[in-house]
């Protein structure tokens, strides 16, 4: 599955804990080369969270009608400062959702409130019913 078909999908579930305390919140994303991006502000739940505790999941619902195709994954949450990957990646956001076009001028004047945050996935499973329905999902371990 490639990222032009992870991002036809208009949200992104995020699983974020802290104290052993688990809490899932919808954001709008983006995927781009294999990372997932959205903006937050910083002072939001999984937000703070995700800046204590880094270690995260995602689902992703790519095809909810049947058959189903989606995304679940484990991994790192980490923000972006770098320009030039913010740059690609509100790119993509901006025309994916019509918002944060002036989020990279922001960022290079220190003056954005958003951040940009960016999953980095560990262990992927890919859940897909349309190529067959006796095992549809396969995982995969990206950092072993």
């Amino acid at each position: 599955m490639n990222s032009k078909t992870v991002n036809q999908a208009p949200l992104m579930q995020l699983a974020t804990s802290r104290n052993n305390q688990p809490w899932v919140c919808t954001v709008y994303f983006v995927a781009l080369g294999g990372k997932f991006y959205w903006l937050s502000y910083p002072e939001r739940r999984h937000s703070e969270e995700a800046t204590d505790n880094p270690h995260a999941a995602i689902a992703i619902a790519v095809k909810q009608d049947l058959p189903v195709i989606g995304i679940q994954a484990e991994g790192d949450v980490s923000v972006i400062t770098n320009i030039a990957e913010a740059t690609k990646v509100l790119a993509l956001y901006v025309k994916k959702y019509g918002a944060g076009k002036k989020f990279v001028e922001l960022l290079k004047r220190g003056s954005n409130h958003h951040q940009l945050y960016c999953f980095t996935p560990r262990r992927v499973v890919l859940f897909d019913e349309t190529q067959t329905t006796q095992k549809p999902y396969r995982e995969i371990v990206l950092d072993d």
